[in-house]
């Protein structure tokens, strides 16, 4: 059985990865230049944010970007079990993310 691939444009993953360098370089500046209106009220929730945006970035960089184009290099060649990975790390961000709101009221959309 051969496996199955998709077609996911060059320009999303690297929208998607310039997105999730801003984000993990906001939370970094939330630690290196901490701000009296923002306070960290649970490092353990913050640590899951930062691991969380960290490790989506990386499989993205270090995983997919290594992937075969397609003829016309407009596409990343991705496998049903890489969509399905990259989804696990979307959800994982997005979970850490909604955590560090409501714990601490941190939020990347409106900060």
């Amino acid at each position: 059985m051969t496996k199955k691939y998709y077609g996911i444009n060059i320009e999303t993953l690297i929208t998607a990865s310039d997105k999730l360098a801003s984000d993990l370089d906001y939370l970094c500046s939330l630690v290196e230049l901490p701000d009296k209106e923002f306070h960290l009220s649970c490092a353990l929730t913050y640590s899951h944010a930062v691991v969380a945006v960290s490790s989506q970035l990386d499989y993205i960089l270090e995983e997919i970007s290594q992937n075969i184009l397609s003829d016309d290099e407009e596409y990343v060649k991705i496998s049903q079990e890489e969509i399905d990975r990259l989804n696990s790390y979307t959800e994982n961000s997005e979970a850490s993310l909604r955590a560090l709101e409501e714990i601490c009221g941190i939020s990347l959309e409106n900060n």
